[in-house]
């Protein structure tokens, strides 16, 4: 093979891209090398003295957090148009103060299309049966306010029916077998919108 068309390669080009690859990793291991001590004393004492503080404040289930809507639970389910079988499930149980009152309450709300997965011969059963709906309605509300956050960590939640019921993340964020697509923070509680009505 022939060299003579081959590009002549000058050294001091070569150099100098060494010099721009290596500069920065050279100056790093001297500099460290040769660091003085009170330099070296200071990054050490930095590392003991740095203590890392938990920012978040224990989550307060009493109180409203800052960013929560000044709405009320009955607002939020009753005001939106996805909520129109469980808002007369709720009427008809006559349970409409208590997600007015003062609360906190986490509500479970099942949307109008987890209401149409319930056979309609089921579902007319049930509106018409008022100890039957109050049931599922205390299914789907426990006191206190169970944030996304603390449903991700994998407890449990008892209902106002006194039953337990398994929260966590499954691939997605699910109560029992419902899974949770948003979350709606109000001033006495909050809205977990669910897919599936909990029978």
């Amino acid at each position: 093979m022939s060299t003579e068309n081959a590009p002549e390669r000058n050294p001091w080009t070569i150099a100098v891209v060494l010099a721009i690859a290596l500069g920065p990793l050279t100056a790093l291991v001297l500099g460290s090398k040769y660091a003085d001590e009170e330099t070296r004393e200071r990054a050490n004492a930095g590392l003991v003295n740095a203590t890392p503080s938990d920012s978040l404040n224990p989550y307060d289930t009493t109180r409203a957090p800052g960013y929560a809507s000044e709405k009320t639970l009955g607002d939020i389910t009753g005001g939106s148009a996805i909520f129109s079988q469980l808002q007369a499930a709720i009427k008809a149980a006559g349970s409409e103060a208590m997600l007015e009152g003062e609360g906190p309450y986490t509500v479970f709300a099942p949307s109008d299309e987890a209401f149409a997965r319930v056979p309609k011969e089921k579902l007319e059963a049930l509106l018409a049966d008022p100890v039957a709906l109050q049931s599922l309605i205390s299914a789907h509300i426990a006191p206190g306010r169970l944030s996304a956050t603390e449903m991700m960590q994998g407890l449990t939640a008892t209902n106002l029916a006194g039953e337990t019921v398994p929260v966590g993340v499954q691939g997605n964020l699910k109560v029992g077998d419902a899974t949770v697509s948003q979350s709606i923070v109000a001033k006495n509680g909050i809205v977990h919108v669910i897919d599936r009505v909990m029978l």
